[in-house]
């Protein structure tokens, strides 16, 4: 064999080494942080869930129906029972899809939203996530909701941030899809 060839091998061993052990290094890390990173981030989904249902003690997973909107839905009880439902929605907003947690009572009330993550315009539609937006659709029983340019008069509406209004759109068509999820799904469920 000649002087390159056994280099060219010697390198490519060294080489291969290095990233077996690099990629078991990786593995062992991503092993024992897994657990710690899925604890975190299902207390992160208890704390909205307690923010947009309160009265609620415990969450439990309810079966999901198929939907567009609607990735994941938890009842929320306490020692009388239920008390209402927590819906995972995603919208398209303008910079991508908005996540966020519907709080829908158990009579069919909007109880709170919390927004859980989004990729809109930093000053435009990353407002949603200030309290002068998604306030507003805090203990809403008048649904469909719509959105309108300035201010809200009417019960069933939704004032638009000023220059996002797609984003607006999108998170106000997201809760009335939880509210017509839980109209055709979990009305009258315990």
């Amino acid at each position: 064999m000649n002087e390159y060839v056994k280099k060219a091998l010697h390198l490519g061993g060294t080489l291969f080494a290095v990233t077996a052990v690099t990629g078991l290094i990786l593995g062992v890390v991503q092993h024992f942080t897994a657990q710690a990173i899925a604890r975190v981030e299902q207390e992160a989904r208890n704390a909205a869930f307690r923010i947009v249902m309160p009265a609620g003690e415990n969450f439990e997973t309810f079966e999901l129906k198929d939907n567009e909107f609607v990735s994941d839905v938890q009842k929320a009880v306490n020692k009388d029972g239920t008390v209402g439902w927590c819906l995972t929605v995603g919208s398209k907003g303008y910079g991508g899809v908005v996540n966020f947690i519907v709080g829908v009572t158990k009579d069919g009330a909007i109880k709170a939203i919390n927004i859980l993550n989004h990729s809109e315009t930093p000053g435009l539609g990353a407002k949603s996530t200030e309290p002068e937006f998604y306030t507003q659709f805090n203990d809403k029983d008048k649904l469909p909701l719509k959105v309108v340019k300035g201010a809200a008069s009417g019960a069933d509406e939704i004032s638009a941030i000023s220059g996002a209004t797609i984003t607006s759109n999108a998170v106000t068509s997201g809760v009335n899809a939880a509210y017509e999820y839980w109209n055709t799904n979990l009305k009258g469920a315990e």
